[in-house]
């Protein structure tokens, strides 16, 4: 019999530099849902992902940080203005 062995799949769709879109709207920051940004960072813990991405205004000024779950399923954990 031959031993089969199944390997969980735990790497993230995006990296660094990648552009995402935000899941869903965030009226304090301005963020519509499906507006892009840029992942600055990716963090894993257990089988969780959570990306910190930057968004923009269209001055190249920064509206702020979101961090979001990528994986499991994509959601808005926190956001903060500006920076």
């Amino acid at each position: 019999m031959e031993a089969t062995t199944q390997r969980r799949e735990t790497r993230p769709n995006y990296q660094e530099y990648d552009v995402i879109p935000i899941p869903e709207d965030i009226p304090e920051l301005g963020v519509k849902k499906g507006e892009e940004g840029v992942v600055e960072n990716l963090s894993l813990s257990r089988d969780t992902v959570v990306a910190s991405v930057r968004v923009y205004h269209s001055t190249r000024q920064s509206k702020g940080m979101v961090d979001m779950r990528i994986k499991p399923g994509e959601e808005v954990v926190s956001f903060r203005a500006g920076t």
